[in-house]
């Protein structure tokens, strides 16, 4: 046989091999059960440990990346267990530093997974004891946040960073929130809440959302139940991030935290020119700058000397440098919001349509651009118009906006030497849908059991984060809301120790507890046109 055939008949006898090989079929429904931890040898329970070695076995061949970095050992030692795969068996090898007559718990995150990826239903803690006894004090509690948590336990050692050092026992919520933590000897200790992406390191309090329970110290006997946490985020301190400057007279600066209605800016200057601004309309995080001389060179430096909020001092000064392009902004005057097509929900507010520019404008232009809002196309609404600041103006019709209707407002080119100043197209229109009006209800109620005189009640809507209501508690436990927009909403009741009416959650360093407080569990409805008396709370303080 010669090359050239013996080439011919490989290839053919490949070919046939391949297709008649034999493959796992594709597709199918996606595993999405949790593993199941079958069984742990030596139990969990077994007291006089001999061996450090413990095996797992599990329903599923378990993914060793995840398991190595989410199995733990309390109380925390200097080193990590270590872990050994054979099957669908884990096989975990306590580390060195365990003492005489100790009760060590082995705890499997949440985060663990298995080969297709499905994390564990709930932490599971295993306990074993190198004594006679297994300790048995209990504490539970529920962090409350959007989403799982992690929660640290320290033994209470009277110090002021406790809480930034390396905790001795770690724990994670289950999707309700809850946390528990088994196998505690009697004693104190300090609790903290945790973002679960942070799990594992020590509380960086400036970068990590975490929170703090009501109380400073947990006294345990034997079983520590009801600690509440709400997570949160410090804002840190209020600082300048950049600059850019848009054009010949105004430029935009950018800041890490909103600038607030009371807010000052003092000594506010481009060079040596005097500056005026304002919050930009659709950014609360950045302030629009101008000068009303030309700034033609090609480098200049924003500065100011503090910024301040009633007595308080919240930014030092800041300075920041920005190039001035030589040609200047050249393109059209365009609308940067609303967009073309809208829907508003008639309300008691009669909530206007706030037009924003795209550069300041002086106040005489922006009073005398030519608008008109249409109903049905055909008839004219006389309405109210309303300057908000040199980039926006606010539009409402006099009467309100009627239920179940279509506005048109259209905006109106005028004739102007400078392009800078006007529209591109001869017409801008905004076509409005109106929904039925919004409804509004009431509810009442009594709050029992607190022994308390500084009681506020808060409801937070679960649609719209901004519809927030409070009202204070009586002294015969009473509270009441009217004229509230139809909807769900989350009753919270706090203790506001501080009389600011709002929530302090406390802080990690230096330690502060949080005020109390108590989320009813399930979601209240305030319906249209009803006035709700709803049984009263009880709870324990």
């Amino acid at each position: 046989m010669n090359s050239k055939l013996f080439l011919l008949f490989f290839c053919i006898t490949l070919a046939t091999w391949k297709c008649a090989a034999i493959a796992p079929a594709s597709g199918g429904p996606k595993d999405t059960t949790p593993p199941v931890l079958l069984s742990a040898n030596p139990p969990s329970g077994t007291v006089r440990l001999l061996e450090p070695v413990v095996e797992l076995t599990f329903s599923e061949y378990m993914d060793e990346k995840s398991f190595a970095a989410g199995i733990r050992i309390a109380p925390v030692l200097k080193d990590d267990p270590t872990v050994k795969f054979k099957g669908k068996s884990v096989i975990v090898t306590l580390p060195t530093g365990i003492k005489n007559d100790m009760t060590v718990v082995l705890t499997l995150s949440r985060s663990i997974k298995d080969e297709h990826g499905v994390e564990l239903a709930k932490p599971i803690q295993l306990a074993y004891s190198t004594g006679d006894v297994i300790d048995t004090g209990i504490i539970k509690g529920r962090v409350y946040a959007s989403q799982p948590a992690g929660v640290y336990l320290f033994y209470d050692e009277g110090s002021d960073t406790l809480l930034l050092s390396k905790p001795d026992y770690i724990s994670e919520t289950e999707d309700d929130g809850s946390f528990e933590f088994n196998y505690l000897s009697s004693g104190k200790y300090k609790i903290l809440a945790i973002e679960r992406g942070a799990v594992g390191v020590q509380l960086d309090q400036k970068r990590m959302s975490y929170g703090v329970p009501p109380i400073s110290v947990i006294a345990l006997d034997s079983i520590f139940t009801g600690i509440h946490i709400r997570l949160f985020k410090e804002k840190e301190p209020l600082r300048l991030l950049r600059g850019e400057w848009k054009d010949w007279n105004w430029g935009q600066l950018y800041f890490n935290n909103d600038i607030l209605n009371g807010m000052n800016i003092h000594g506010l200057k481009i060079g040596t020119s005097k500056m005026e601004w304002f919050v930009h309309p659709e950014d609360d995080k950045s302030i629009i700058v101008t000068v009303t001389d030309t700034v033609r060179s090609a480098k200049e430096k924003i500065s100011f000397k503090n910024i301040t909020m009633d007595l308080t001092v919240l930014s030092d000064s800041s300075a920041i440098n920005v190039f001035i392009s030589a040609k200047g902004d050249t393109n059209y005057l365009a609308l940067t919001k609303p967009d073309s097509k809208i829907s508003i929900t008639p309300d008691k507010t009669v909530s206007p349509i706030e037009l924003v520019y795209s550069r300041p404008l002086p106040e005489k232009l922006l009073n005398n651009f030519k608008i008109d809002l249409i109903i049905d196309d055909t008839n004219a609404v006389n309405f109210t118009k309303m300057i908000n600041t040199p980039m926006s103006i606010s539009v409402a019709p006099q009467n309100g906006w009627e239920p179940k209707k279509s506005y048109n407002l259209k905006l109106f080119r005028h004739e102007t030497t400078n392009e800078k100043e006007t529209f591109k197209d001869s017409i801008t229109t905004i076509n409005i849908e109106t929904t039925r009006p919004l409804g509004y209800g009431g509810i009442s109620g009594t709050v029992k059991g607190i022994d308390s005189e500084k009681m506020i009640t808060e409801i937070q809507s679960v649609e719209k984060k901004h519809w927030n209501f409070k009202s204070v508690v009586n002294s015969a436990g009473r509270f009441e809301y009217n004229d509230i927009p139809e909807g769900l909403y989350t009753l919270i009741v706090f203790d506001d120790r501080d009389q600011n009416i709002d929530y302090f959650y406390g802080k990690a360093y230096p330690f502060q507890p949080s005020e109390w407080f108590y989320i009813m569990p399930d979601t209240l409805e305030v319906r249209a046109n009803w006035e709700i008396e709803f049984e009263p709370i009880y709870m324990d303080q």
